[in-house]
């Protein structure tokens, strides 16, 4: 991606820091959602090309380090590090990169070699054993090492640790096989390491010894674990020094650095050791990226509970950023004379305070750039307020639940927790509900709380019949006010968003639920992602199977499946009808020019359609014998989509249906096939594209809301009707542009939109009270996004969720909890979120909705689509043109933040970024939310400050107005201070 010019000019003032002013450690504060990656890109380019004109360096080397697997994944792109090249769990251990480093050096390498690791898997050595991986690639090259290959069979027994292992061999063998290659392409590997691991064990015989003791055991297994565990941890560390020594890096680039700030001051800890091999060597350039570097607020209640302030962290960041002790006593010096001097707060000083200001201003800028929007007129907060219905439900929830509390004398239950999800003991955490159940015990069973209770327990056999399960929550009833339309629209009848520009115009529910957008939930419990995903994917499933078995007495479905049978699912699309579906016909896909058409109804393109088609089929009967029937089949259509593309005549076609032209104008217009082969240009990547709709469509969910619109016909044709009505084409375009990617790169993530259907194992009264197995909730129309475990799976399926979630396609909703609140995107298709739990510190809230206002967002597609730059005609592929359009009109005066980012004050709005704050009545949610949002307008003010909260009160008792306390502002953005010059 290009750097848009406000990028631009941070990322040559960052480049002019390294190269002039001789300062290595930099700042890159950039407010959410304003593409810090993209800036940092852009570095790596002006740097590493610096270094090979002036530098004659051959080789550029770039460490990127970031807080975690799924924005490793996420951001790698946007930095150009190669597919192949990002981060695995299985691998990305820092004991393990000296394989991907000699692997780089000995093939024909790029120039630049980017190569990403995370803190939490790479840095961390508090695992003990590690991962079996790690464990192989070590037993690889010690088997070589000294005394060691005489005693191989039980020193892989000690790598091995688990004799249960099934994979261990094939591993030890896959590793065997890259180290033999990497040596065959880069004679010195396994030399250099064997000498490195020389070098270590002299400094270490002991552990050489105590190795060689335990291998000489008649049974390695038998040896205690502790005792093999932490000789296998003192091994990793050998390991993670020789690749830290091999590393050598020209630049360090630590993304979303708030998260591990541990890095940057030493300790004694085995990541800070490693950390100080390049962040503490001021000759490595290092560029941190993080929109709150420092927390940027904080309240005297997290001063007085111990919490570590705002003044501390920000001078650590300083510190770290000043290595040179001459510049950090300059820094400091100035910045104690700007906080005396706003400490006083005197109107007439103001002329000295602005000097003042402007010293520190020009001291952070020697190592800090930051860039923020100028508006926010994108945010829409009429939803944060007073929820207008709490029901008997909401409030019987808490006295039925405390009642118990109270006799079984386990105190007081916290009433924030309680209002954060119904149902409590199906949803809480183990520890909570474990206190409960071991007291339950202890009164002898005696159950007659729950057993009486309407609240406590969700009910299997009422989920099971499909029947309506009371919200008793009034947060949960808005967010299905909201996920649903108050069930006045059908949205749950919608397989995906309805695209931001339509190519034509339609009567149907996804006309009907134009403007549409998915909903992001942040809960501070993670009970809440779990109850969500669960309980509204159920509320989708009523509405749709539930509304079949009020209209089919005979055939009724049930949610769980027999005991002792597992669910099946019926496929409704296979064979001739699945090949229908996802044929990318040629002749279909030239026919209909979605822009020679724009803005008509269906019925009029579908009547022209039909003309051309019936006309194509009477001039093909004049060369191929067959006959008209009412019903001609699946394989059969196929048949004539092959002679009408312009196949040879194989004499298989013997019957057109009547209907066939109309059904091929449908296709024309929006069967998978055909829309992906006008993306794709290639038939077979468009035939695979269009695969993923047949599971889609083969779906439980999607069946039932298929038989709620089309009760009768053939499957496969009511998909390719369904398609057609929801603008398909129209829709895959906007989610294209959105990528910006082709051929297998956009094949592979528009696969990765399509996520499978999981379950929540949730408690119900029937598992509680007669000790049967937990039930499963499906989770489809919404999903949670709270696994913080590490491990190739776990991190499969949240990257999976994230691509979904950016998608078209369902989920619809995403609740999370703090892991998706920083470096995530998801603003793709959401323009609304919601703070289920309102977080304590005002930069949350910050952080928290940055994760949808991004680069155009949902919000910004909306808007322009809905507005002038929307309106036909169009001269070529819409979404550059209406962008085009929107640049022209609204950009001058302006940065690039308009109209990527931000839209005018006196913009005409349609949509907006919607706030959505759930208050109970009579709530100190009121409170707290008022005083958020003041902290907000005014905590910019208070950098680098101590006693943030106390220095506002004062501010707020002068007399100074906005315009004054807005000159106070530091401005560190290289693009308004290069314009004001």
């Amino acid at each position: 991606m290009i750097p848009k010019d406000f990028q631009e000019a941070t990322a040559k003032r960052i480049f002019e820091i390294f190269r002039d002013e001789g300062q290595n450690h930099i700042l890159l504060a950039d407010e959410v959602g304003l593409g810090k990656t993209i800036i940092a890109s852009d570095v790596i380019r002006k740097v590493s090309e610096w270094h090979r004109i002036e530098k004659n360096d051959n080789f550029f080397k770039v460490i990127y380090i970031c807080s975690n697997i799924n924005i490793a994944s996420q951001n790698c792109r946007k930095l150009g590090i190669a597919a192949e090249d990002c981060l695995h769990v299985s691998e990305s251990r820092l004991s393990m990169q000296h394989l991907r480093i000699y692997q780089t050096d000995g093939s024909d390498h790029n120039y630049e070699q980017l190569i990403p690791m995370t803190p939490a898997t790479s840095f961390s050595m508090t695992g003990g054993q590690g991962i079996q991986e790690e464990r192989a690639l070590i037993f690889v090259f010690l088997r070589r090492f000294r005394d060691f290959s005489h005693v191989r069979k039980h020193l892989n027994q000690l790598l091995q640790m688990d004799p249960k292992l099934r994979r261990w061999d094939e591993i030890v063998n896959n590793y065997e096989m890259q180290v033999s290659e990497c040596n065959r392409v880069n004679r010195a590997y396994i030399s250099d390491m064997l000498d490195a691991l020389e070098a270590a064990f002299k400094e270490n015989e002991a552990l050489y010894e105590e190795i060689l003791e335990l291998c000489r055991a008649r049974d390695v297994f038998a040896i205690p674990y502790r005792e093999r565990s932490d000789v296998i941890n003192r091994l990793r560390r050998i390991f993670a020094q020789i690749s830290l020594d091999k590393l050598d890096p020209d630049l360090v680039i630590m993304d979303e650095f708030q998260r591990f700030k541990d890095l940057i001051t030493p300790q004694d800890t085995e990541s800070g050791m490693l950390s100080q091999k390049f962040l503490h060597d001021p000759s490595v350039k290092v560029l941190l990226l993080s929109a709150t570097p420092y927390k940027p607020y904080t309240t005297l209640e997290e001063l007085a509970i111990g919490e570590e302030g705002h003044y501390k962290e920000f001078t650590d960041v300083m510190d770290f950023l000043l290595y040179d002790s001459a510049r950090r006593a300059r820094f400091h010096q100035v910045w104690s004379d700007y906080s005396h001097h706003l400490s006083e707060l005197k109107t007439d000083d103001f002329t000295a305070l602005i000097v003042s200001k402007n010293d520190a201003e020009c001291a952070m800028y020697s190592c800090v750039c930051r860039t923020e929007r100028f508006t926010d007129s994108l945010t829409d907060r009429s939803k944060a307020c007073e929820m207008g219905h709490v029901d008997d439900g909401d409030i019987l929830s808490y006295l039925e639940l405390q009642a118990l509390m109270d006799r079984l004398g386990l105190g007081r239950f916290p009433i924030d927790y309680v209002k954060s999800a119904p149902y409590l003991m199906s949803f809480m955490n183990y520890k909570v509900k474990d206190q409960i159940c071991e007291r339950l015990e202890e009164e002898n069973g005696d159950n007659k709380d729950v057993l009486s209770s309407q609240t406590m327990l969700l009910r299997r056999n009422l989920i099971n019949r499909y029947e309506k399960i009371p919200c008793n929550n009034a947060r949960l009833q808005l967010l299905f006010d909201e996920a649903f339309g108050q069930g006045r629209n059908g949205a749950e009848l919608m397989l995906w968003i309805p695209a931001s520009r339509p190519y034509y115009k339609t009567d149907n529910v996804f006309s009907r639920n134009a403007g549409y957008s998915k909903t992001l939930v942040f809960s501070s419990w993670e009970m809440v992602p779990r109850m969500i995903a669960g309980l509204t994917s159920y509320e989708a499933e009523r509405l749709t199977i539930g509304r079949i078995n009020n209209r089919d007495e005979a055939g009724k479905k049930r949610y769980f499946a027999e005991e002792s049978k597992r669910r099946t699912v019926s496929r409704r699309l296979r064979d001739e009808t699945e090949e229908v579906v996802t044929y990318p016909s040629r002749y279909l896909a030239g026919l209909y020019k979605p822009l020679s058409y724009i803005d008509q109804g269906t019925r009029t393109i579908h009547t022209a359609l039909e003309k051309q088609i019936e006309s194509r089929i009477d001039d093909l009967s004049k060369h191929v014998s067959f006959f008209y029937k009412e019903n001609g089949g699946a394989g059969q259509l196929l048949e004539l989509l092959k002679l009408l593309d312009g196949e040879p005549d194989t004499g298989k076609l013997e019957v057109v249906s009547r209907s066939a032209a109309s059904l091929l104008a449908d296709m024309a217009i929006g069967s998978p096939g055909v829309c992906a082969l006008r993306i794709f240009n290639d038939m077979d990547m468009a035939a695979a594209a269009a695969g993923n709709f047949i599971s889609l469509f083969s779906r439980p969910e999607a069946t039932a809301a298929m038989d709620v619109l089309y009760p009768t016909g053939d499957y496969y044709e009511n998909v390719i009707k369904y398609c057609a009505a929801g603008n398909l084409q129209a829709v895959l375009d906007e989610y294209v542009f959105t990528l910006n990617l082709s051929g297998k790169e956009l094949a592979d993530a528009m696969s990765a939109a399509f996520i499978t259907t999981a379950t929540t194992q949730v408690e119900t009264r029937e598992s509680f009270l007669y000790t049967q197995k937990k039930s499963g909730l499906r989770t489809h129309f919404a999903v949670g996004y709270y696994d913080a475990r590490i491990s190739e799976k776990s991190v499969q399926r949240t990257e999976n969720i994230r691509a979904a979630f950016n998608s078209p396609f369902r989920p619809f909703v995403l609740a999370t909890t703090s892991i998706g609140q920083e470096g995530l995107d998801f603003h793709t298709y959401c323009r609304k979120i919601m703070h289920w739990n309102l977080p304590a510190n005002p930069i949350d809230l910050e952080q928290r909705e940055g994760r949808i206002n991004r680069y155009l967002c949902h919000a910004i597609r909306q808007n322009l689509a809905e507005n002038e730059y929307g309106n036909a005609p169009f001269s070529s592929p819409i979404w550059p043109e209406i962008l085009q359009r929107a640049v022209t009109k609204l950009k001058p005066g302006h940065s690039d933040l308009i109209p990527f980012w931000c839209l005018p004050d006196d913009f005409p709005f349609t949509r907006k970024i919607e706030r959505i704050i759930p208050m109970y009545p009579y709530s100190q949610d009121h409170e707290k939310y008022n005083r958020l949002l003041e902290v907000l307008s005014l905590y910019r003010l208070t950098l680098g400050q101590p006693r943030q909260e106390e220095l506002l009160e004062a501010i707020k008792k002068s007399n100074w107005d906005l315009a004054q306390l807005k000159k106070l502002y530091i401005n560190l953005s290289p693009y308004t201070r290069s314009s004001k010059l």
